[in-house]
C-alpha cells in the first residue's frame, strides 16, 4: 500500500507524498516501529523518496541510519528529525558522520518532554556551525497549528508554556539571534534552502572524520 502511495497518489487522489516519515520512542526502536524504518528504506531505495524521522529528546537517531542503511536507505535522502532534542555534541556529531542531515526544528518547545531550552539548542547549532556542518543541518518549525475537534493548546497553562511554540517564532526571534552570533547570511541560506534542496535531489555530502 505505502509503495502504490508514493508511486501512484495517496487515496485515489494522484497526489503523491513529497517524504516518508517514521519515528522511534526514546531510547528504543521497538519491533513495531522497525518495520516502518525497514519498509521506508524499501520505498525509499526504489523510488528514491526522501525518508525524514521523528526522534524523542534527540534519542535513536544513529540506530535510526543503521536501521534504514541496513535495509537499502540512501543516507544522502535521510532528514533525522528533532535532533535539537539532546544538547550532547557527541550524539549530533555520531550521527553528523553517517552523512545524514539533522533537524534542528523545535525551537519554541521548550520545558515539555525533555526538551531543552531554545539558548541550549543555540548554544549546540552554534558549535556544530563553528566545527563545518553547516552542509548537514536544516532549520525548520515543528508545530501543531491545528487540531481537528479540539482546542490546542488545551488549557490556559499549557497556551502560556507553548507561547513560543508557533512557525513565527523560528523568523522572529532565533533567525535575528544567529545573526547576532555572527552566523553568515550565506551559511543561513545554506540551510533553509541549498540543504533541502540536495536532499531532495539526493546528493551525497563529503563526510568528516570524528
Amino acid at each position: 500500500m505505502f509503495y502504490e502511495e508514493v508511486t501512484d497518489g495517496i487515496a485515489g487522489t494522484g497526489i503523491k507524498p513529497g517524504v516518508i516519515k517514521v519515528g522511534s520512542s526514546r531510547g528504543v526502536i521497538t519491533e513495531y516501529e522497525q518495520m516502518f524504518f525497514r519498509q521506508a528504506a524499501r520505498i525509499q531505495k526504489e523510488t528514491g523518496i526522501p525518508i525524514m524521522t521523528h526522534t524523542q529528546e534527540g534519542t535513536m537517531g544513529y540506530e535510526q541510519i543503521e536501521l534504514l542503511v541496513a535495509h537499502g536507505a540512501d543516507p544522502a535522502k535521510i532528514v533525522i528529525g528533532h535532533m535539537d532534542g539532546t544538547t550532547n555534541i557527541r550524539d549530533h556529531l555520531r550521527v553528523l558522520e553517517r552523512g545524514v542531515t539533522i533537524g534542528f526544528d523545535r525551537f519554541g518547545l521548550e520545558g515539555l518532554v525533555g526538551t531543552p531550552r531554545d539558548e541550549e539548542r543555540k548554544a549546540t547549532l552554534l558549535g556544530l556551525l563553528a566545527m563545518g556542518y553547516e552542509d548537514q543541518i536544516i532549520l525548520s518549525h515543528d508545530t501543531v497549528n491545528y487540531w481537528r475537534g479540539r482546542r490546542f493548546p488545551e488549557s490556559d497553562f499549557m497556551m502560556k508554556v507553548l507561547e513560543k511554540w508557533h512557525v513565527s517564532h523560528l523568523f522572529e526571534k532565533i533567525l535575528p539571534d544567529l545573526q547576532q552570533s555572527g552566523v553568515s547570511v550565506k551559511t543561513l541560506n545554506q540551510i533553509f534552502t541549498g540543504n533541502p534542496s540536495r536532499v531532495f535531489k539526493g546528493q551525497p555530502i563529503s563526510v568528516k572524520p570524528l
